[in-house]
């Protein structure tokens, strides 16, 4: 769910007729497709490749390892699974398996919509597919996708959670906000997504979540971070009592991603709250 930066870059100029909901709202559900760089078409093809059907488009899903606890990688909006590349080889040093996919609309996946719930329901068939996994790291959009997920039966006992919003109104509001729209159009936006997802938006918020919020998690995000606030990551550990929360500065919304720190505090907290036996290591 972090549409809000790229969207607000293209609110109009003071003076100029706003944006319609309607517009606002494709573009909250139409994501970029990235190509993978050189390098992450280098980590891709050491994994082995596997596919599942969503919603009647293929998903494509790639494993690295083939021992030890499988942790899920789960991307957030106009990425791809190989943008948390980064994550592979720590894991696997630590005695991980690692699993990530490309969500609907994203990297090699089919589908040309996507949005947090369709995410969400895609991560429980990635699991239906590729096995059982017993970590999850989330970021951006990623993270409330797997709280949807985990609400909805998927069990994990730990996971990890990078810059991501935890109310789904709030990152409506706030794009409604950012591209102009009056009341009217916020609330035409509000109807347009809960049309979109076929659950009411209220579902998505911590209210009708925290079910699923049974396991320990690391919080980390920038405080200055400029795509989603600091203070969704606050509001989720507040009605998360195993979470903790880590303020990392200076790594923005997507450098978090390939932060040393993040790494090392992310695969830290995976060896204390899921600890891998001497006999699975790599």
């Amino acid at each position: 769910m972090n549409t809000e930066g790229s969207i607000a870059q293209h609110s109009p100029r003071r003076g100029t007729e706003g944006p319609s909901a309607d517009k606002v709202f494709q573009q909250l559900i139409q994501p970029r497709r990235v190509p993978a760089t050189e390098p992450e078409t280098h980590l891709l093809a050491g994994a082995t490749q596997l596919n599942t059907v969503f919603s009647g488009d293929r998903v494509a899903i790639w494993r690295w390892g083939h021992s030890g606890p499988a942790v899920l990688l789960v991307h957030g909006w106009d990425s791809r699974a190989s943008h948390l590349g980064s994550f592979v080889e720590p894991l696997l040093a630590a005695g991980y398996q690692v699993v990530a996919f490309d969500g609907p609309g994203h990297g090699e996946s089919g589908g040309h919509h996507s949005n947090v719930v369709l995410l969400g329901q895609s991560i429980l068939q990635v699991v239906a597919a590729a096995g059982p996994v017993q970590a999850a790291v989330g970021h951006s959009m990623g993270s409330p996708a797997l709280l949807y997920a985990f609400a909805h039966g998927l069990e994990v006992d730990a996971s990890v959670h990078l810059a991501g919003p935890s109310s789904f109104r709030r990152v409506l509001e706030r794009t409604a906000l950012q591209t102009g729209l009056d009341a009217g159009g916020q609330r035409a936006l509000m109807t347009l997504m809960e049309a979109e997802t076929g659950i009411p938006i209220e579902t998505m918020e911590m209210s009708h979540l925290a079910r699923g919020l049974r396991h320990p998690s690391l919080l980390l995000h920038d405080p200055e971070d400029r795509e989603v606030p600091f203070e969704e990551s606050r509001e989720l550990g507040a009605a998360w009592p195993l979470s903790t929360l880590h303020a990392v500065s200076g790594v923005g919304h997507r450098r978090i991603l390939g932060d040393s720190s993040v790494l090392g505090l992310s695969t830290d907290f995976l060896r204390r709250t899921l600890p891998v036996n001497d006999d699975s290591m790599q």
